[in-house]
């Protein structure tokens, strides 16, 4: 018996550089947001030097990264976005993170309410998306 398979096989994945959060599909589990989650979390990788560092020793691999509304600048983001999508070859994907678990929310200094963060994503985008024009 013989199974066809598909000429390129495209897998998702990623490196875990933002820590546990505060649980992953159920709150069953969840771990309390102490100084020793702090501590350790504290120590993960930024996404953007990763995905920086890699991309010149990698030829087919693409990198997911976050922008924050809120967190930066539409400006900023932009420049990141556009430098190393040049240096990596066109292989960056974008996630726009607007934000969702309040208690984290509020650990990155943002006290926006659920309509207001996006408000705030709809302007950043517009911005953002006029300077990669």
């Amino acid at each position: 018996m013989s199974i066809a398979t598909p000429d390129r096989i495209k897998v998702l994945w990623f490196l875990p550089t933002h820590g546990d959060s505060r649980y992953l599909g159920t709150s069953e589990g969840g771990r309390a947001v102490d100084l020793p989650y702090l501590t350790q979390v504290a120590s993960c990788e930024d996404s953007w030097v990763v995905a920086s560092a890699l991309a010149p020793l990698t030829q087919r691999l693409r990198f997911l990264v976050a922008v924050r509304p809120g967190l930066q600048s539409p400006t900023l983001a932009a420049r990141m976005t556009s430098t190393l999508d040049r240096i990596s070859g066109g292989r960056l994907l974008i996630n726009v993170v607007t934000g969702g678990d309040p208690v984290e929310n509020k650990g990155d200094g943002i006290f926006l309410s659920h309509d207001e963060r996006y408000e705030v994503t709809r302007e950043f985008l517009d911005i953002y998306k006029a300077v990669l024009r």
